[in-house]
């Protein structure tokens, strides 16, 4: 699951917020990767490194595999789950850079400082279905890119192909597609800041989320800075934060909201709440963390 959301102020400070929802132990951290890292992709042979140093919530899985995250030049991007609808090349492509769904993140951080260099440049990738060792999976994900400029996509790689989509509502949640859901919060046009008789706010299902999500990024508060952004967005993911317990799949586990991350991409700084923990954490992109030439975990 998941949802994520693009919130700016009226300051003109953008953010990137995601909810992290998953019954999967994923037990993520802040990592912090320098300027000059080499990745060893999941795709056998490939490598890449980072030209950017970027900050990210992130596992040692025999190598750092990332979430979401921000780099030095204020472009963000984050992970979601995209189930029954991303299909990914089998084979490897030796004209383009062959990478597994993983491993965008990474790649996406250490290498693109705007959503329009991520158009431009994703078109170099071929996704290659390959096992994740953590999850044992080929993981089916799609991606939201957001830069301090607050320009925002989406990138789905479905049997059609891969497909770029410009996000004007700076919502994103799970399957189905980017555009079936664009076409669904058109039936919700009659939505409004005032209060019915009568409300039903609906589920945890991807579809009554992006609609939850996309009406309260609309009309909550954008006054004030980073603080009162913050403060805003807090309060939106809290609507659809899954507690654990109240979304049992098939097999009986648990989807929950493992942790909230929140990129402030004028600010460089990412605030990362966990589930047993209400408390915010917060490290900064500073010019001396810039410096390090070796991975930090906080």
């Amino acid at each position: 699951m998941c949802t994520a959301i693009t919130f700016t102020t009226d300051e003109d400070i953008n953010f990137l917020a995601r909810t992290m929802d998953f019954s999967f132990e994923l037990d993520a951290s802040l990592v912090y990767v320098p300027r000059n890292h080499g990745f060893n992709s999941l795709v056998p042979g490939t490598k890449f490194s980072t030209k950017y140093g970027f900050l990210g919530a992130g596992k040692d899985v025999d190598g750092y595999i990332f979430a979401d995250g921000l780099n030095e030049k204020g472009f963000s991007i984050a992970s979601l789950y995209f189930e029954k609808n991303a299909k990914y090349n089998k084979k490897p492509d030796p004209r383009l850079l062959n990478i597994s769904s993983t491993d965008v993140v990474s790649w996406a951080l250490g290498n693109i400082s705007s959503v329009t260099e991520f158009e431009q440049k994703y078109q170099k990738l071929n996704i290659v279905d390959v096992i994740n060792p953590l999850l044992q999976v080929n993981v089916p994900l799609h991606w939201i890119v957001s830069d301090k400029s607050d320009n925002t996509g989406v990138l789905e790689i479905t049997k059609e192909g891969p497909k770029f989509y410009h996000n004007l509502v700076g919502t994103m949640t799970n399957s189905p597609k980017f555009s079936w859901h664009m076409d669904n919060l058109n039936h919700y046009t009659n939505l409004q800041p005032i209060e019915f008789e009568q409300k039903k706010y609906g589920d945890y299902t991807s579809a009554s989320r992006f609609v939850r999500a996309a009406f309260l990024r609309e009309y909550s508060n954008h006054e004030g800075g980073a603080k009162e952004g913050l403060t805003s967005i807090l309060h939106i993911l809290n609507s659809v934060d899954i507690p654990k317990g109240v979304k049992i799949a098939q097999k009986g586990v648990s989807d929950y909201t493992q942790y909230k991350g929140i990129m402030d991409l004028n600010n460089l700084n990412y605030y990362l709440m966990r589930y047993n923990n209400t408390e915010l954490t917060r490290v900064r992109l500073t010019d001396k963390l810039l410096n390090q030439s070796k991975v930090k975990v906080f």
